[in-house]
């Protein structure tokens, strides 16, 4: 190998990264300008260890794919990206191509699983060999998908043109251009991997010796055909505590009180971590606020664990496969779904019973018909430029159900509201590429499970999974749940090419993009074992002996022959005390001043959440509540004020402009006072003859029918407040109420075309409710009461009486 490609070797925490950063200190002191490649989640991490003893200039931290990024960008041969869901979803319509009809999501993800491996080593769908029927639609999927995204790339495309850049294709020189004046780095570094593929391989070797940049690889062993310039030995991999717990329970509280523990001792919480397996952390996370343990979660994430996204996934699945907890989603279906839990009862059969039992089944049938579109599920089509009028319908039925979902959801600063809205409705105009009705739905809540989020997490107790616990170290870590099969490098035979097809591991190395697939059985649990036995200078390895499901066998290589039990520790939250009483907010009496009847509705509801969220918490600012802010502002001559809204808000002059003679006839913002209560504020009221019309403005595709519509105004005091003063303080002059609910945007629907009526619509009943929300308001009780609705509290941080 040419001297500017550096290989330097040894085990985990043999010190390579100490190495690396020694050389990178020495370059970036001399002025050079040096390149950090590695993995992701590795980033912060490489940052403060680079600046422990000062300010380092010059050092880039990057992923590979950042740097693929940046040699392309010297060809200018960048091209437009497609994102994970975005191959999920072609792969989904070449299978269509070849069925006639939609693909089941999970089909897609196997076919693209199969895809992204044979580009992750150079092959194109020619470079597989068919072997049975199986392998043969493989081959064609691939073509097929390779023909339908065009000029788009997927990540590997990325990695394979960066090679080619560097090395050539079908032994063609390479077409590197070289750097841009200034852009050049001195210095390139790849370190915290547990291997590097072929591809990769081949590129950080081809910066050596085409782009004439020294390169520097630590690896943990040496890849096939190479020779390592240094061998570092093995050094202390620290203490090891092995501990067993009764079950996974007692193992999570101990883990908590431990880290209580150190964080108390003054260990930063920087310098902790927990390992949990893929998939296990939420437990810890429920058990983060009850402890005081401020942790910084960084295991993968997708848009649907979100609460919006776990909310949106109920609603979806709701009208088909309707459960109790599914049913929550919805807070009208509440009675519904308290008696589905009672009952013990699911499906839809079983819930159409419930609910026509208990008098429920007009609300729950047309909550059905708004959560299940009348469009029938339809076989796959191109994708074209143009959206069709079916298009733009289930668009706007799936906008609706992404502010059904947002509606009463705490702020979440790592994932607000117009973030993911602008997720979700990515991942529907995608799924609506391949399907409508049921499928469509279908495809949209797995793209939504796919989606995976790449938060940068406010600093804490690392909180990682096996990958994100890779190429980092810590002063102490707990590595929790080391059972057999929780943690290796996940190795089995695919469904596609079997091992028999497939070729050693050096072969592929040493021939990259030509030799075929590796071998998936190499026996890479033994390396995953061992580094994370190394991540800690103190490290406690901890297994519970069994589970619900019965004993549990522990992972012999990372516990242990003899474990011993779980050792005692002092008391780590209120709850564990023995004459501890749980936390509860208790306010006694505050001036809450006078309350609007939306206000008052949700002091109703809880008077805790309704003072608390009055005062901390503001939505995310919408364009449509500015238009309407405005409209309500208008004085007597609408007409001519109109203009002046328009030019303010020109995404929807159209529709102001289409409406001009309706809107004209409405006087906005009216305050209609009461002479036994509050008064109500109305976007708009009207009058016609001895018929008043009160309107209520809603978010563009919220509302598309007078079920929906009445739906709304059933879950508001306001509109029907102003209904029952119309009906008995005016009733010398006003026969009938009609209430209005109108999505800016679209067209107005009448929720009640035949007029209020005060006994079915209860405003006797809602009487009552107002004034004893008054009466409780005036003398200024503010306490939690818990219910169904603490399930979307914004506040329940601060309350927790929900969590208990």
């Amino acid at each position: 190998m040419p001297a500017s490609f550096e290989l330097v070797v040894g085990p985990p925490a043999s010190g390579k990264t100490t190495v690396a950063l020694d050389r990178v200190r020495d370059a970036v002191a001399d002025g050079e300008r040096v390149w950090w490649v590695g993995l992701p989640h590795q980033r912060a991490a490489t940052y403060r260890r680079a600046t422990a003893a000062g300010a380092v200039l010059g050092l880039d931290v990057l992923s590979s794919q950042q740097l693929y990024y940046r040699l392309l960008s010297q060809a200018a041969e960048l091209r437009p990206l497609i994102v994970g869901t975005g191959r999920i979803a072609w792969i989904g319509r070449a299978l269509a191509e070849f069925a006639g009809a939609v693909p089941a999501p999970g089909e897609a993800r196997l076919f693209t699983a199969a895809v992204a491996e044979a580009k992750r080593f150079g092959l194109g769908p020619g470079d597989l060999a068919p072997h049975d029927p199986e392998t043969e639609r493989l081959q064609r999927v691939f073509a097929a998908y390779e023909r339908l995204k065009g000029e788009r790339w997927d990540y590997d495309d990325y990695r394979l043109a960066a090679f080619r850049m560097l090395h050539g294709a079908g032994g063609a020189a390479p077409n590197w251009p070289g750097f841009a004046a200034g852009t050049a780095p001195d210095r390139i570094v790849f370190d915290g991997y547990r291997e590097l593929g072929p591809l990769e391989l081949a590129i950080a070797q081809g910066l050596a010796t085409t782009a004439g940049i020294p390169v520097l690889a630590c690896l943990p062993e040496v890849p096939p055909g190479l020779r390592a310039d240094r061998e570092l030995p093995p050094r202390d991999a620290g203490r090891i505590e092995r501990l067993r717990a009764p079950n996974p329970v007692a193992e999570a509280r101990w883990v908590m009180r431990g880290l209580k523990r150190d964080l108390a001792a003054g260990i930063e919480p920087l310098d902790l971590a927990v390992i949990v397996p893929d998939g296990d952390a939420r437990p810890l996370l429920s058990l983060a606020d009850e402890y005081g343990v401020p942790f910084m979660d960084e295991t993968p994430s997708a848009l649907a664990d979100t609460r919006a996204g776990r909310r949106l996934l109920d609603l979806l699945e709701l009208a088909e496969q309707p459960t109790a907890s599914r049913l929550l989603a919805v807070p009208e279906l509440q009675p519904l779904a308290s008696a589905a839990l009672a009952r013990g009862v699911a499906g839809r059969e079983a819930i159409d019973a419930l609910a026509r039992d208990l008098g429920l089944s007009e609300l729950w049938t047309s909550w059905s018909a708004r959560l299940a579109p009348d469009a029938p599920a339809a076989p796959n089509r191109p994708p074209t430029a143009d959206a069709t009028p079916a298009d733009a319908d289930e668009l706007a039925w799936a906008r609706a159900r992404v502010e059904q979902a947002l509606e009463d959801v705490p702020h979440d600063e790592a994932m607000p509201a117009s973030r993911f809205r602008d997720h979700a409705l990515e991942r529907a105009a995608e799924a609506r590429s391949l399907a409508r009705g049921a499928h469509f739905r279908a495809w949209w809540a797995a793209l939504l499970q796919e989606t995976v989020l790449f938060d940068r997490p406010r600093g804490g107790v690392a909180l990682l999974g096996p990958t994100q616990a890779s190429g980092r170290r810590f002063r102490r870590a707990y590595l929790m749940g080391a059972v057999e099969g929780a943690y290796g490098a996940g190795e089995a035979e695919d469904y596609f090419v079997p091992e028999e097809h497939r070729q050693p591991w050096e072969a592929i190395v040493t021939a990259p993009g030509r030799a075929g697939l590796p071998r998936r059985f190499r026996g890479r649990d033994r390396a995953v074992h061992a580094e994370l036995l190394t991540r800690a200078d103190e490290l406690v390895v901890s297994y519970a002996d069994g589970d619900q499901g019965g004993r549990r066998a522990p992972e012999p290589a990372l516990v242990g022959a003899a474990p011993a039990p779980l050792p005692p520790l002092p008391a780590g939250s209120r709850l564990e005390r023995a004459d501890g009483e749980t936390y509860m907010a208790d306010l006694g009496t505050l001036e809450l001043g006078d309350l609007g009847l939306e206000d008052l509705r949700r002091y109703d509801i809880c008077s805790f959440r309704g003072w608390a969220v009055r005062r901390a918490l503001e939505g995310d600012p919408e364009p449509w509540r500015d238009l309407v802010r405005d409209l309500r502002a208008l004085e007597a001559d609408v007409h001519e004020a109109l203009d002046d809204v328009a030019a303010r808000h020109p995404d929807h002059a159209e529709w102001l402009a289409r409406h001009r003679e309706q809107l004209a006839a409405y006087r906005f913002g009216v305050d209609l006072p009461s002479k036994e209560g509050p008064g109500a504020y109305l976007d708009g009221a009207r009058r016609s003859d001895r018929i008043a019309h009160v309107l209520r403005f809603v978010a563009p595709g919220s509302v598309r029918d007078p079920a929906e519509a009445r739906v709304r105004m059933a879950n508001r005091w306001n509109e029907r407040w102003a209904a029952h003063i119309l009906l008995q303080e005016h009733a010398r002059s006003i026969d009938a109420v009609h209430l209005w609910v109108w999505p800016v945007g679209g067209e107005p629907i009448d929720a009640y075309p035949t007029g209020v009526d005060p006994v079915r619509e209860g405003l006797r009943r809602l009487q009552r409710d107002v004034g004893a929300a008054q009466r409780g308001a005036r003398s200024g009780r503010v306490v939690p009461e818990p219910g169904y609705h603490c399930r979307s509290c914004a506040v329940i941080d601060v309350c927790r009486i929900g969590g208990r």
